[in-house]
């Protein structure tokens, strides 16, 4: 009989981690506000990759076919139409495959109250149905963007000098995948996804361009810029897309006061992308690199 596992990923808190809750404060972690960032570049990362990931919120969005399920006693025949990031992380019908625990790197037992700068902290994924391979390079991918590029938790958009910035860690230690497991391996399975359902496919074919795709997506590592400059940099885009919305995040993140300057965001598709490429040429801003370059490091 098979054990399931517990994977656990090892951070530290650059900067203080948002998570909030129902009173829009943050005196403790949630780890759902913890999976919820996780997921969003989970299905970034699917998108990127040429598969199809739904938005959890939308009215279009997976769900587990109990019928199915019924007449064959198989779990996977009922997931025939379920993109690959509800199978791990769960949609209606069907549960997450695992349960978040964030705990304090001092104390295994104890959860964790509050990720403040320095502070290192785990978080364990229980194992609460069979986690594929694929699944695990994923995950682990995922954190490695989180780490090197990205950001996680709320209140990212906020920015410095004038206000803090949240969201910035450190992998110390990552889950870990097999060593036949590689980029290429997971593109074909989450590919092989789409072309076995008919309601993936159809799905795939009408995307909207507003679903965050990580080819789409730009990083440097080593810069950011002011208010002004994001100002002029979300003015290049008459559609509104990458200022955001009443409601909806702006799409570009600059963080100042963590050690190592970060920038990161993502356009809707490779047009826009360009031009903000070189908006931040002009800018002075060097070194930023396509979501597409990123991907091959994977």
């Amino acid at each position: 009989m098979r054990l399931f596992d517990v994977l656990l990923i090892k951070l530290k808190a650059l900067v203080p981690i948002w998570t909030g809750d129902i009173n829009r404060s943050s005196d403790a972690v949630k780890e759902t506000g913890l999976i919820g960032s996780i997921r969003w570049w989970y299905e970034s990362l699917v998108r990127g990759m040429g598969g199809y990931a739904c938005d959890p919120t939308d009215e279009d969005r997976c769900g587990f076919d109990g019928e199915a399920y019924a007449r064959s006693g198989d779990p996977g025949d009922g997931l025939v139409d379920v993109c690959p990031a509800c199978r791990f992380f769960g949609c209606t019908g069907w549960s997450s495959k695992f349960r978040l625990l964030a705990t304090d790197a001092g104390d295994e037992m104890a959860n964790l109250k509050l990720a403040l700068p320095n502070k290192e902290f785990h978080l364990k994924l229980v194992e609460l149905k069979t986690i594929d391979d694929e699944e695990r390079w994923l995950l682990g991918r995922t954190f490695y963007l989180i780490d090197k590029y990205g950001s996680m938790g709320g209140k990212t958009t906020l920015k410095p000098p004038k206000m803090p910035d949240y969201g910035l860690v450190s992998l110390l230690e990552n889950v870990g995948s097999p060593k036949e497991t590689n980029r290429q391996a997971v593109a074909k399975w989450i590919g092989d996804m789409v072309q076995k359902s008919d309601s993936l496919k159809r799905r795939a074919q009408a995307i909207p361009r507003e679903y965050p795709n990580l080819r789409h997506f730009f990083f440097n590592p080593s810069s950011w810029i002011d208010r002004e400059k994001m100002n002029r940099l979300v003015k290049i885009d008459r559609s509104g897309f990458l200022a955001g919305e009443r409601g909806i995040s702006k799409k570009v993140f600059s963080f100042k006061n963590q050690p190592g300057k970060r920038l990161w965001g993502y356009a809707k598709d490779e047009a826009m992308l360009s031009q903000v490429m070189k908006e931040l040429e002009a800018m002075g801003v060097r070194d930023t690199r396509k979501g597409g370059d990123v991907l091959n490091e994977l």
